[in-house]
């Protein structure tokens, strides 16, 4: 399998005060391809796309859409609460990624066991 990493696969990226999310359109692909890591402070977007079943006698004249494993790596803060994670995979393909941050109360009051 061809690994490409120099192929640039748009992507939006909000954030708010308590949360970050990607939005990626990935056409052509199955939810079982894609696999999602984090690996110091940094998301890793793996995927390949679907191959089109054609014909044996059928030669390909032109090929501009690219077909091999993809590696897209996104940055992250370091204040994201890994554990809360969660993406999802729309029926039109668009990955949703939700990554919550931990939320550093300005003042916390602590008990005092006896």
């Amino acid at each position: 399998m061809k690994q490409q990493e120099h192929i640039h696969i748009p992507y939006d990226l909000y954030e708010s005060s308590h949360e970050i999310v990607i939005i990626m359109p990935l056409w052509w692909v199955k939810k079982e391809s894609i696999e999602l890591r984090i690996r110091n402070y940094r998301l890793h977007i793996i995927w390949e796309r679907i191959y089109t079943t054609l014909r044996e006698d059928c030669i390909p004249v032109i090929q501009e859409c690219f077909r091999w494993s993809i590696n897209t790596i996104i940055d992250l803060p370091p204040n994201i609460a890994y554990k809360n994670i969660h993406s999802s995979l729309s029926k039109e393909n668009i990955l949703h990624i939700i990554i919550p941050k931990n939320i550093a109360a300005e003042q916390i009051e602590v008990a005092i066991e006896e």
